[in-house]
C-alpha cells in the first residue's frame, strides 16, 4: 500500500520537476512519468507498454481531430480578422460609457475559440484605445479583459482543456450540459475578476502601455459584419447544445441534430461558416494561418495522448481500492480535484496541463471521494477547472504576454491579474460546492472538511 502511495506520488512531483525545473516538454514529461509509475506499481514491462499505448491511442481516437479542428477555427478567425470586428461590434452596442463592460464581454466571447495569449495580443490594440480616449486606468483595462479571456479558456468548451478533462471524466454524452454549466460558471468567474480590477484600479499606479511590443499580424482593417465574424464562434455551441437536446430521438431529423452536435460535426460546419471571411485574407496569410493552427494542434494532441497513456496506467494500479479503504479520504469531495489543479497549475503554469493532469489523477478516484455519478463527475471537472485557473504567476506564458503588451511591471501584475486569478478560481469552486449542497452530491461532506 505504501509503495503504491509513494509511487504515485514519486510519479506526480517527477512531472512537476521535469517540467519546471528542466522545462522540459510537458508530453514527454507525462511521457516518463507515466512508465515511473507503471514501475512504481509493480506492472510488468509489457502491462505498461499496453497501458501507455492503449492510452495514448484510445485518447486521441476521442478527441484528436477535435482539438485539430478547434485550434485551426481559432486561427482562421484570427488572421482574418474576425475577433476584431467582434470586438468593433460590441463596443459600438454599449457606446462610451462602459468601457470596461464592452472589453470584458468581448474577452469573455474571443477565447471560447482561441487561446486566451492570442487573444491579449489580437485585442490588446482595442484595450489601448479604450484606455487612451475614455481616460481609463490601463491597469483596470487590462485585468478586465486578462481575466474575461481567461475565464473562458478554462471553463468553456470547446477549447482543448475542459473539452479533455470531460473525456477524462467519461461525460462525453453530456457535452451540451458540460458547455452550458460553464458558460455560466465562466460568467461568474470574469465578474470575480472585473470586481478585481475594480478594486485595483486606484490602489495600483496605472504605467504606460508599451509601445515595443510586437503586434499581431492580423488584418485590422477588414470591414466584417458583426453577425459574420461571430457565426463561426456560435454555429459549434449551438449545434453542440441542440444536438445533445433534440439528437437522441429516432426519427430522421433527430439523428442529424444528433450527427451536427458532435463535437468533430459541429466544429467542421463551424469551419465551413468561415469560408466567408477567407476574402478579406490573402491565400499566403491563409497557408499562414492553417500551418500555424496545425503546429499548435500537434503540440496539444502530443500532451493530450501522453495525458491519456498517464491516465491508464495509473488505471492499471489499485489506487482506486487503497483510497477506497480510507474513511478519510472520502471527505475530501470535491476539494481534492480543486487542489490537484491548483498544485499543477501554480507549480508548472499551463492551466491546459493542470486540466488534463489533474482529470487524470482524478478521475480513477470518483468512486473513492463518492463523486461516481453524472452529477459527480460534472462538479468534479468544473472544480478541477477552478484549480486550473489558480493561479497564473511568474511561470505562466499568458502573465507575460500582459506584462510585455501593456508595460506593467511585474509587482503590478501580480497584484491585479494573479490575484484575480485566484479570485476567480474560488469564486468557482464555492459556485461547484453550492451546486453540490443543493444537488446533495457530497456536500455534506465535503463542506464540513473545509471547515475544518
Amino acid at each position: 500500500m505504501l509503495i503504491t502511495i509513494a509511487g504515485f506520488a514519486f510519479s506526480v512531483g517527477l512531472l512537476i520537476y521535469l517540467t519546471v525545473r528542466w522545462q522540459w516538454p510537458s508530453f514527454l514529461a507525462l511521457l516518463i512519468a507515466s512508465y515511473t509509475a507503471g514501475l512504481s506499481f509493480g506492472l510488468s514491462p509489457n502491462q505498461i507498454t499496453s497501458a501507455v499505448m492503449d492510452g495514448f491511442g484510445v485518447t486521441l481516437g476521442e478527441i484528436g481531430l477535435t482539438i485539430a479542428l478547434g485550434t485551426l477555427l481559432g486561427y482562421i478567425l484570427e488572421y482574418c480578422g474576425a475577433t476584431i470586428s467582434i470586438a468593433r461590434g460590441i463596443i459600438v452596442f454599449f457606446g462610451d460609457r462602459f468601457p470596461g463592460l464592452a472589453l470584458a464581454i468581448t474577452g469573455y466571447i474571443v477565447s471560447i475559440p482561441i487561446y486566451c495569449d492570442s487573444g491579449f495580443i489580437i485585442l490588446n490594440s482595442i484595450r489601448r484605445y479604450l484606455a487612451k480616449t475614455h481616460h481609463v486606468s490601463p491597469v483596470f483595462l487590462s485585468t478586465v479583459l486578462g481575466s474575461a479571456l481567461y475565464a473562458t479558456h478554462t471553463l468553456v468548451l470547446p477549447t482543448p482543456g475542459p473539452l479533455i478533462a470531460a473525456i477524462n471524466f467519461q461525460l462525453t454524452g453530456y457535452l451540451p450540459i458540460v458547455l452550458m454549466l460553464g458558460l455560466v460558471l465562466s460568467l461568474l468567474a470574469a465578474v470575480a475578476g472585473f470586481v478585481w480590477a475594480l478594486c485595483v484600479r486606484n490602489l495600483v499606479p496605472a504605467k504606460l502601455d508599451s509601445q515595443n511590443a510586437e503586434e499581431p499580424l492580423v488584418n485590422e482593417s477588414a470591414d466584417i459584419h458583426f453577425l459574420i465574424a461571430i457565426t463561426p464562434i456560435l454555429t459549434p455551441m449551438l449545434l453542440i447544445s441542440v444536438g445533445g437536446i433534440v439528437g437522441h430521438g429516432e426519427n430522421m431529423v433527430s439523428q442529424w441534430f444528433g450527427f451536427l452536435g458532435q463535437p468533430v460535426n459541429a466544429l467542421l460546419a463551424g469551419l465551413a461558416t468561415t469560408l466567408p471571411l477567407l476574402k478579406y485574407g490573402s491565400a499566403e496569410k491563409l497557408q499562414m494561418c492553417i500551418s500555424k493552427g496545425l503546429e499548435a494542434g500537434g503540440k496539444i494532441v502530443l500532451i493530450v495522448g501522453c495525458g491519456g497513456a498517464f491516465g491508464y496506467v495509473l488505471q492499471s494500479s489499485n489506487l482506486t481500492e487503497l483510497f477506497t479503504r480510507n474513511s478519510g479520504f472520502v471527505n475530501l469531495g470535491l476539494f481534492l480535484p480543486f487542489v490537484m489543479a491548483a498544485i499543477v497549475k501554480t507549480a508548472e503554469g499551463s492551466t491546459t496541463v493542470a486540466l488534463i493532469t489533474a482529470s487524470v489523477l482524478v478521475s480513477p478516484l470518483l468512486s473513492a471521494l463518492g463523486l461516481d455519478t453524472t452529477t459527480g463527475r460534472l462538479l468534479a471537472l468544473f472544480a478541477c477547472s477552478g484549480g486550473a485557473m489558480t493561479i497564473a504567476h511568474v511561470n505562466d506564458s499568458y502573465f507575460w504576454i500582459i506584462t510585455e503588451f501593456t508595460g506593467m511591471d511585474t509587482a503590478t501584475a501580480l497584484k491585479s491579474l494573479t490575484i484575480a486569478t485566484f479570485f476567480q478560481g474560488i469564486v468557482v469552486l464555492l459556485t461547484v460546492l453550492l451546486l453540490a449542497f443543493f444537488l446533495d452530491v457530497i456536500a455534506l461532506q465535503t463542506i464540513p472538511f473545509l471547515l475544518g
